[in-house]
């Protein structure tokens, strides 16, 4: 079943255009990354797509109905999103923070509903989540407590409390190390192999190609790149998605795609500046 479908989707902000006749489908149980320059779109995209943004003109449908037919509650109820942690969390236990991700389903008034069952029910999402997350020997820490990666596997765990089988993550790994950014991917794998629906900004893309089975490269607003992940990262489309010299070859230990870019030559074509001065860039991902 098709989860999102857009129809030549253009968005942006304040008369200022983002997204440039946007046409996709996005299937029930697909693990997408969604790739390419800064500025090109990306996490527009993924505000669209939540309904956050309403487009200027195209359609875009979310089980194939308009999305624009939905109420807040019933998307909050249909997926969850995860954008990248602020920098000042109040200072909530793990365990609070994740139960937020249960509002879209306790309502306003969760006190006028008090039945032991339904309180039942959301304690075992919260549980579930953190468990899944793997934070739940973090329950009673405070959220300013902890570190980055620790806060985004919080973040990831709230969004599963909400809900876990469609997920949207605007770079869930950004600024992370290593260890946290495998950890992070892990679980949003895990979540898609049990038939979880995941959609997620990703600027590694040797990370993105270990993990994700499809590509959306946009750039300049536009779907440059729409494929497998084998598709995807070929050296060539991968140069003109990003206007860089590469090479690609295979992960020694996945056998997946790998891109190795090429030094120096950013600075050779664009001079100093890397082409980033003069050219419209935005700072929106």
């Amino acid at each position: 079943m098709e989860i999102f479908t857009l129809e030549n989707v253009c968005a942006g902000y304040e008369g200022r255009p983002v997204l440039d006749g946007v046409t996709l489908r996005i299937v029930e149980g697909e693990f997408v990354a969604i790739i390419g320059p800064n500025g090109s779109g990306k996490s527009t995209l993924v505000k669209v797509l939540a309904g956050a943004i309403k487009p200027v003109s195209g359609m875009i449908k979310f089980r194939e109905r308009p999305l624009g037919n939905y109420g807040w509650g019933d998307l909050a109820r249909s997926f969850s999103v995860v954008h990248q942690f602020g920098p000042d969390p109040l200072p909530f236990t793990v365990r609070e923070f994740v139960s937020m991700g249960r509002f879209p389903h306790r309502g306003f008034f969760p006190a006028m509903d008090p039945g032991r069952k339904r309180e039942d029910r959301h304690r075992e999402a919260v549980e579930r989540a953190m468990a899944l997350a793997g934070v739940e020997d973090l329950a009673l820490r405070k959220i300013t407590e902890l570190s980055g990666g620790e806060r985004q596997l919080c973040a990831i765990a709230c969004a599963l409390a909400q809900n876990s089988r469609i997920i949207l993550l605007d770079e869930p790994i950004a600024s992370l190390d290593i260890r946290h950014s495998m950890t992070i991917m892990d679980v949003l794998y895990d979540l898609n192999c049990s038939g979880s629906t995941v959609i997620a900004v990703l600027h590694d893309i040797n990370i993105a190609a270990c993990y994700c089975r499809r590509m959306l490269g946009l750039k300049s607003g536009r779907l440059f790149i729409d494929d497998s992940t084998e598709g995807a990262v070929a050296y060539d489309r991968i140069e003109a998605l990003y206007d860089t010299l590469c090479v690609t070859g295979k992960d020694p230990v996945t056998s997946k795609p790998h891109v190795y870019p090429v030094p120096g030559f950013v600075k050779k074509r664009f001079g100093s500046s890397g082409g980033i001065s003069g050219g419209g860039a935005s700072t929106e991902a």
